[in-house]
Order: structure tokens, then C-alpha cells, then sequence
């Protein structure tokens, strides 16, 4: 997804993947309760009229789009940042789902066609971040012909990128790449 460095990064041995699950599975976790809770005021900020129906939507859907969105930034970024080899991506995918689902008891099926849904952007974060606001707005109901669209779409779009580069800088840590979190920091200070 981001290709902001290129210093060389020791590759965690599929062997390892157990030892890092915990760590990855809570630092994407506290992120993701983080931009939910976000989400769901903001939603909640959305006036009457410029919503679909009964004014509710499915917070598990939500929770676990947004899981699905996760495993599509740091599942890239290990990649493409040398953290994993890329014939260890369906590994590591299938050992975090599992986790994710282990602990909340979302369901795992959900959150994997949610990640399929993001992967169809390829990585360009400009689509990924309108395809992130168009789900969101599927999810909670959301009219995106309404007034207020411009100002919403601007305001999640932003907040897909932070989501993006936070999940970036949780998983990261989980792989024990001081070097990557201090340049995700800094990438941070421009959101």
C-alpha cells in the first residue's frame, strides 16, 4: 500500500507468525475500537435527512469492515516492507482472522470478504479511500447524494488514511521494526 521505505528489514520465518499473532491481533485492536468508536459519532453527526431508513445500522457489520480493512493495510504492508515474504501473506491472514475472530467472535467469513472487497483497490490509496467511504456508507445507511456529502466523504476519507497508516504502524510494532514505526510516526504528523 505505502512503499515510503526501503531499508532492509529482516523477514519473520512463517515459524514465527504464532509469537507475533498476540502482539499484531491487540495493536490493530485498540486501533480499530479507536477509529470505530470515531466512525459511529460521526455517524451519529449525520442530521436525519441525509440517512437511509431507520437511522440504525449494524455495528457488526461495521466492526468487522473495518477488521476486513485492517487485514488489507498490514497484510500489504508486510509485504511490501520486507517484514514477511510474500508467499507467507495467506498464512499470516489466515492465523489473524482466526485470532480476530477467536477474541470477538466476529465472524471470520465476513471480515475475509470484507478484506477481498479492499484488495480490489491494489493498493492505490486514493480508491482504497473512496471504497472505504462507500462501505461505511453502505453499512450505516448513509444518503450519498445528500448536502452534507462533500464534507462527509472529505472526513472519512482522511480518516481511512490514519486507520491505514496506524494499522501500518500497530503491526510494525508487532514485528519489532523500530526503524518503520518512528517513519510511520512521521507520516502520522501529516493527518
Amino acid at each position: 500500500m505505502f512503499n515510503f521505505f526501503k531499508k532492509k528489514i529482516k523477514v519473520t520465518n512463517r515459524e514465527d507468525f504464532q509469537s507475533i499473532i498476540k502482539d499484531l491481533y491487540l495493536n490493530i485492536t485498540v486501533i480499530h475500537e479507536n477509529h470505530c468508536n470515531l466512525i459511529i459519532d460521526l455517524v451519529n453527526q449525520i442530521p436525519a435527512k441525509d440517512k437511509f431508513g431507520t437511522q440504525t445500522f449494524l455495528g457488526v457489520s461495521l466492526y468487522e469492515a473495518v477488521y476486513g480493512y485492517q487485514i488489507t493495510c498490514l497484510i500489504g504492508f508486510t509485504s511490501q516492507q520486507g517484514l514477511i515474504s510474500i508467499m507467507d501473506n495467506l498464512e499470516l491472514k489466515k492465523i489473524l482472522l482466526n485470532e480476530i475472530s477467536a477474541q470477538t467472535g466476529f465472524n471470520r467469513e465476513s471480515i475475509a470478504e470484507y478484506d477481498e472487497f479492499f484488495l480490489n483497490c491494489r493498493g492505490d490509496i486514493n480508491f482504497l479511500s473512496d471504497e472505504f467511504y462507500n462501505k461505511i456508507c453502505e453499512i450505516c445507511n448513509i444518503d450519498q447524494n445528500s448536502e452534507s456529502h462533500s464534507k462527509m466523504s472529505n472526513i472519512f476519507k482522511k480518516k481511512s488514511i490514519t486507520l491505514a497508516i496506524e494499522t501500518q504502524k500497530g503491526t510494525a510494532k508487532a514485528f519489532g521494526s523500530n526503524y518503520l514505526v518512528q517513519e510511520l510516526d512521521k507520516v502520522l504528523k501529516g493527518y
